[in-house]
């Protein structure tokens, strides 16, 4: 055969296998009811929390900056922002259907053992009770998350998991009413980063 020709076929061989190694073998995900509980607002806490053991002070401070109430993350509007997001994807389900749930959840009602609803087949919840702008004296603002994710088949749980997720607010200022909207913005996506942090880590695998 002709070198060249001999070549070539290999080259062509070898691409072929390399394209079969770099298609996924994963099984399509699972088909899931999803239900989202939101928190009931946004509370802030300084480095100083220890001394004064009070939140929300700089919320007050950045509200009265701005000259009225930012409204920020307000359970509506965390419902919006969550129903813009691929909830689904991000916790490693398909979603068969999503229900945004209007009232607020505590830590302590997330953290409760059972499905918060009755229902057969399969059902994730994505509770999100805690809710916190934090700022350090060595550290740049961000917005930290508790949240809880459990899959439930047929009513018994087969997965799942609790933690804290931050997005970061870099760069963040509110000194006069002029930053209240590139603030308020700054805030919102913090949210966006740590709740799709939250869920991409809850997809994840439990070490062994």
């Amino acid at each position: 055969m002709n070198l060249k020709l001999s070549c070539a076929a290999a080259l062509v061989a070898a691409s072929v296998a390399v394209a079969a190694a770099a298609q996924p073998n994963s099984e399509p995900a699972q088909r899931c009811d999803i239900h989202v509980y939101p928190a009931d607002g946004v509370h802030s806490v300084g480095e100083d929390f220890d001394s004064v053991h009070q939140v929300d002070q700089d919320l007050r401070h950045y509200y009265e900056t701005a000259g009225r109430s930012l409204d920020w993350l307000t359970t509506s509007r965390q419902l919006t922002l969550l129903g813009d997001m691929p909830l689904g994807d991000l916790a490693g389900v398909a979603e068969r259907s999503k229900v945004m749930h209007a009232e607020p959840l505590s830590r302590h009602q997330a953290l409760e053992p059972g499905p918060r609803e009755s229902s057969t087949g399969c059902i994730v919840e994505i509770m999100l009770p805690q809710l916190m702008l934090e700022r350090g004296g060595l550290a740049t603002r961000s917005l930290r998350l508790f949240g809880v994710v459990r899959r439930f088949e047929n009513g018994s749980l087969v997965h799942g998991y609790s933690g804290f997720a931050a997005g970061p607010m870099t760069g963040f200022q509110l000194k006069t009413p002029a930053d209240a909207s590139a603030a308020t913005a700054m805030v919102e996506q913090a949210y966006r980063i740590a709740v799709e942090t939250m869920l991409r880590n809850s997809a994840k695998p439990p070490r062994k």
